[in-house]
């Protein structure tokens, strides 16, 4: 049945009379008074999935609050395959327990203010504060843009007097963000470290890419075959298209990384998936699923390995920090390494700007790394049959193997990776 729904006055107030897709007719109180029938209009609209569904951007007493209102604007944000999770925990633990019950044209400049306090008195951090205000200040554009507050009543109109300097909570943290050569070492080398994990550790480090970007790296954006070092194709964060600046970069491929990557590609993939990859894969998927990781699951997994490893606790996003900070050292230039890491500057010099690509090759060479590792020997049919029923067995869930399957002893013997120079850029 089709939908249909209507705006009416009863009183001084307007109303909504929606039929549902159950031929069920349905009044809905709205806090809009005549005179405001745009904006009832407008809500009309876009409760019209919401209401068949038994849910609405209008709360039980007829208003929409922040958190009514904010259930529909992740759904949005969702749709738009935008950064929603994080936004829906920030509107869960700190949002909508401050300002969730206010109707959104009630909220003042001052309720944000005293909601900023009160984080600012507590555990958060100078920079969670400004991304928990800037999921207020989205959510409230997206409300006027919607018609459901004047623009001019907006109460998004803090400054950094107000938020705080954006400064990091402890200033001597982010000196201990980084790793050693040594301990990258391990985290790529270690077979304490599943097999697939190490690939993804080293995908971070050498690739020096976020976490995003390497989870939904494809197996087509790879092309081992350009010189003079292979090149990965960074087109997308996650499943959303784009990368977190929007634009697309190429990222020379370090040597190490490439010896990684082949011998991943060649046995490594199949023995973990249990088939071979194609263009379309993933090339770092969760083993068992082959779903695309996430930024929690992985961050779990890596405090369990460098537990495992006797190192201290670090972030994902230090790897990248760490490939910048050693690269660097080992003499690569900042205006061409950022090249590859980062989106060009949207300086108009910068837009006019085109490396040739062997000089980004010539700085991601500079790393100095000696990898002598473990690795997947060829595997007969026979002796792949026999293995794998021995050894690629589904962990139980708990905190250190959340469905990993372990194959880091899978046909594996030592020896030094690659010939001519492939293990070693020292």
């Amino acid at each position: 049945m089709k939908w249909k729904g209507s705006v009416f006055p009863r009183g001084s107030k307007l109303y909504l009379k929606i039929k549902d897709a159950r031929g069920d007719w349905k009044q809905v109180a709205t806090s809009f008074r005549v005179g405001e029938e745009a904006k009832a209009n407008r809500l009309l609209s876009m409760t019209r999935d919401q209401v068949a569904a038994g849910a609405s951007v209008v709360d039980s007493t007829g208003v929409v609050t922040v958190e009514s209102y904010s259930r529909t604007w992740l759904k949005n944000r969702e749709r738009e395959r935008l950064d929603w999770k994080t936004d829906r925990s920030r509107l869960d633990n700190h949002i909508n327990p401050a300002l969730g019950r206010m109707a959104l044209e009630e909220v003042r400049p001052r309720d944000l203010f005293e909601m900023v306090r009160k984080l600012r008195e507590g555990d958060a951090a100078p920079r969670s504060i400004r991304n928990i205000y800037g999921v207020v200040a989205a959510l409230f554009r997206d409300a006027a843009l919607d018609g459901l507050i004047e623009p001019r009543e907006n109460p998004c109109i803090l400054n950094v007097r107000q938020l705080g300097a954006v400064v990091d909570k402890d200033s001597s943290w982010r000196e201990t963000a980084i790793y050693t050569r040594a301990e990258v070492l391990q985290l790529v080398d270690d077979e304490r470290v599943p097999l697939d994990r190490r690939v993804l550790y080293a995908i971070l480090f050498f690739g020096g890419v976020r976490h995003g970007e390497a989870a939904g790296l494809r197996w087509d954006k790879y092309d081992e075959t350009t010189e003079s070092l292979g090149r990965l194709s960074v087109v997308t964060s996650y499943a959303r298209g784009r990368t977190k600046a929007n634009r697309a970069r190429a990222v020379p491929v370090h040597p190490v990384l490439a010896g990684i990557l082949k011998e991943w590609k060649e046995q490594g993939w199949e023995a973990t998936m249990g088939r071979a990859p194609t263009g379309e894969d993933l090339v770092s998927p969760t083993p068992g699923t082959g779903n695309m990781r996430t930024k929690g699951n992985t961050y779990r997994r890596l405090q369990f390995d460098l537990k495992q490893l006797g190192l201290r606790q670090r972030r994902v996003h230090d790897l990248r920090r760490t490939f910048i900070s050693l690269a660097r050292s080992d003499g690569a230039r900042k205006d061409l390494l950022k090249w590859a890491t980062h989106a060009p500057p949207r300086d108009v010099m910068e837009l006019y700007t085109s490396f040739e690509w062997q000089a980004l090759c010539d700085e991601v060479r500079k790393l100095k790394f000696d990898l002598r590792r473990a690795v997947v020997l060829p595997l007969t049919a026979a002796l792949a049959q026999r293995n794998l029923g021995a050894t690629l067995v589904q962990c139980s869930s708990s905190a250190e193997n959340d469905n990993i399957f372990r194959v880091s002893r899978l046909g594996i013997e030592p020896r030094t990776l690659g010939l001519k120079g492939r293990c070693s850029t020292s």
